[in-house]
């Protein structure tokens, strides 16, 4: 390592700041030009090895990092996120080792027809010199491999032609699924089109600006209880949220944490962090040995020691989840001497939460400011006060994921307390 860093006595102390993330690295050089651009699953780990002796840097690699004064780098929230930015900002500056290491010709594109329904595929700079008048294109891409790989998750919620001719019945794309067959018109232009801006923009980085129009046709579906289109759009988030976070390596420390929490802060438009969550759900046997669990999260952990249950007195016969919810969140409301949480939830949908909002009402002042949500099964969906219309995310998302894991403790919790007490009846 020494060999390249004898003149670049500093950059041991820029590479020990580099964390282990995807992203995109910029070597600039003493006068403050970009001369290499990259990207890399993990930032550390690939920036590091231009600087340790190996027989596989060529002398073009070599009189590079030889030139290396500064490093930037451009943290992504994955690897393909990284291959976009990276293909951009490469555009952008023109680096003269990207151009030395690599041909231009050898880079990747990705290519669509001009015809009605336009054929979709990876092609490099020469064959797009040859067929220039029948093609648009985007890029260059410096890994190929990853262009298609990106193309493959996004082909399964946004289908599209990658045949040369088309064909006189569907092929087996058709049958998986990856192509609407526009052979048979199958889908109209508008709609075909639709599917290829999509994907356009995605690769030019524009993806949040998609998912939010997508959030809003997601909610408009369920809001007219179109629930099979709702889905439809929800699946088509997921794959979005995939290429987004599609990650070479997976992130558990505390920060990440934190920052799902934060994002949960923000879907739900709450007043501070949730780093205390109670979720509370109701079990019973048509009414008989009924009881409601209270399980407590703390900083997306599960805190054993402070879950409470209670067992409901005088339960309806047949059984009344809201009348158990009434009794137990009184009870909980009246308790100084437990912490106060940042967030209630409950399981179940509007129904549910309308209940426990009207005992909120009731119960001691410290407890009339507390955000309460549900979270009904059916298509996940978050009910918060004041609103009719849920909040749907895809479950891909970690805020959701944080939810769930509460919702399904305080179920396992309620269900494991209601099956003790009825093991206890006399056989």
């Amino acid at each position: 390592m020494d060999n390249f860093l004898d003149s670049n006595s500093h950059i041991p102390s820029i590479l020990k700041d580099i964390p282990t993330i995807a992203g995109v690295y910029m070597f600039l050089n003493s006068d403050g030009n970009i001369i290499y651009i990259g990207k890399a699953v993990n930032l550390k780990n690939r920036v590091s090895s231009y600087f340790r002796f190996n027989n596989s840097l060529n002398s073009a690699k070599i009189a590079m990092v030889r030139e290396v004064a500064n490093i930037e780098i451009k943290p992504c929230d994955g690897e393909i996120e990284a291959l976009i930015l990276e293909s951009n900002l490469i555009k952008k500056y023109n680096p003269k080792y990207n151009v030395l290491l690599k041909d231009d010709k050898s880079y990747s594109y990705l290519v669509w027809t001009k015809e009605d329904f336009p054929r979709i595929f990876v092609a490099h700079k020469t064959y797009i010199d040859i067929h220039t008048h029948q093609l648009e294109y985007l890029g260059p891409f410096v890994s190929g491999e990853s262009l298609r790989k990106t193309l493959k998750i996004l082909r399964r919620h946004f289908p599209y032609r990658s045949c040369k001719t088309m064909p006189k019945t569907p092929c087996i794309y058709y049958k998986l699924g990856k192509c609407d067959a526009p052979c048979i018109q199958n889908i109209n232009k508008i709609s075909y089109r639709d599917n290829l801006n999509t994907i356009i923009d995605i690769m030019k980085g524009k993806s949040r600006s998609i998912l939010k129009k997508l959030y809003i046709q997601m909610q408009s579906y369920a809001h007219l209880q179109k629930f099979e289109q709702a889905l439809e759009i929800k699946n088509q988030i997921e794959a979005l949220q995939k290429v987004s976070l599609h990650k070479g390596i997976i992130q558990s420390s505390k920060s990440y944490k934190y920052k799902y929490l934060e994002e949960l802060q923000s879907v739900l438009k709450l007043d501070k962090t949730p780093k205390r969550i109670e979720g509370y759900d109701s079990s019973h046997f048509h009414g008989d040995k009924a009881v409601v669990s209270m399980v407590v999260f703390e900083n997306a952990k599960p805190a054993k020691d402070q879950y409470r249950k209670f067992k409901i007195n005088q339960p309806p016969e047949g059984g009344d989840d809201f009348y158990n919810l009434n009794q137990a969140l009184t009870r909980r409301f009246k308790r100084k001497d437990w912490p106060i949480p940042d967030l209630i939830l409950i399981d179940g949908g509007k129904g549910q939460l309308s209940t426990v909002i009207k005992v909120q009402q009731k119960g001691n002042i410290e407890f009339k400011s507390i955000p309460i949500i549900s979270l009904a099964k059916r298509l996940e969906e978050i009910y918060i006060p004041d609103s009719d219309t849920p909040i749907l995310l895809p479950k891909s998302a970690k805020s959701l994921q944080i939810l769930q894991q509460v919702r399904d403790e305080a179920h396992r919790f309620a269900v494991t307390y209601h099956r003790k007490l009825r093991d206890k009846l006399p056989k």
